[in-house]
């Protein structure tokens, strides 16, 4: 009998503190203010993982949750992660081809000088859409668009960086000088599935209006229309673009010159809070008003850039909030 209840007690004792140990979503958890404070493609790309496993564990798939809190943490350590390999994760062969060529253009963006200190933000979730195409979008049923929404995307911002690149490429001759734009941003909420202005968009025009009027010289306007995750994207993306229309009228009526104003959509693909589909965030349902000092204009400057700019300001303002140094 003494037997049996020492054998079972030191069965025991190994169960015990494999129960205890935190898990590897619980330990990248813990790093996540830390992320959003410090910043840098690894913090950006660390949350991006942190948020890919917490969705996985939502839908019961621990497996893989792990797996990529575990890349995570990975990252967090300053070790090199790679693209996941659609060979191991059992893809589609009917696309594995395109998948590798993704795979490599992917690398080549990864790799052009400074592009991780200009787009930190866009080339994080870059790698991160990769992953979530090859990892949960491989298999043949997802070959349609509306189905497979990383590779969508993926192909989409892909594009956009690309494109990014190539411009700073074009004169080999001459030196690149990247200039931090002078901006103001500003920014207008909605209410759900609404273009009309509630009390309080009403009120914060009225200030803009204002604000206006104390500036000396010229000035441009951008106005970038958001929209949250409630819904299906194309909607969202023309939902986002009648919202800057709405408030592109509003300040012509009263007074802002047409030809002062641009305007663009980002549908759902740039929220100030990262969530889960069909999630209702009154933050992310936004125009943001640009204010452009100067003769410059907006078409010159990648909307990327001025959302990594405007997302490193608001960084630096809760650094220095906490006490810590920029």
């Amino acid at each position: 009998m003494n037997l049996i209840k020492i054998f079972c007690f030191f069965l025991f004792i190994p169960l015990f503190f494999t129960s205890c140990s935190p898990t590897s979503l619980q330990l990248l958890s813990e790093k996540e203010d830390n992320f959003k404070t410090r910043g840098g493609y690894d913090s950006y790309l660390a949350l991006e993982y942190l948020q890919f496993s917490r969705n996985l564990a939502t839908v019961k798939d621990k497996k893989n949750s792990r797996y990529f809190a575990e890349k995570g943490l990975a990252v967090s350590r300053g070790e090199d992660v790679v693209p996941e390999n659609p060979i191991k994760w059992n893809a589609d062969p009917g696309q594995i081809e395109t998948m590798v060529m993704m795979q490599k253009r992917l690398e080549m963006a990864l790799m052009a000088p400074h592009m991780k200190f200009y787009l930190p933000i866009q080339l994080a979730h870059l790698t991160y859409l990769y992953d979530c195409w090859i990892s949960r979008e491989s298999k043949a049923v997802f070959r349609a668009d509306e189905l497979a929404q990383c590779r969508v995307r993926f192909s989409k911002l892909l594009d956009e960086v690309e494109h990014y690149i190539d411009d700073l490429r074009k004169d080999k001759h001459s030196k690149i000088e990247i200039k931090e734009p002078e901006f103001e941003r500003f920014e207008i909420l909605f209410d759900l599935n609404n273009v009309k202005f509630n009390d309080k968009a009403n009120k914060d025009l009225v200030s803009f209006l204002k604000y206006l009027l104390t500036l000396r010289g010229d000035y441009h306007l951008l106005l970038v229309g958001n929209a949250d995750r409630v819904g299906k994207e194309l909607y969202n993306q023309s939902l986002a673009l009648n919202r800057a229309e709405v408030v592109k009228n509003y300040l012509i009526k009263n007074g802002v010159e047409k030809d002062l104003i641009e305007i663009r959509s980002v549908g759902e693909d740039f929220p100030d809070i990262i969530t889960k589909d069909d999630t209702q965030q009154q933050s992310n349902r936004t125009v943001g008003i640009y204010v452009l000092k100067g003769l410059g204009s907006f078409s010159s400057i990648p909307l990327p850039l001025i959302e990594n700019y405007v997302y490193r300001e608001e960084v630096k303002k809760a650094r220095a909030e906490r006490g810590l140094k920029n």
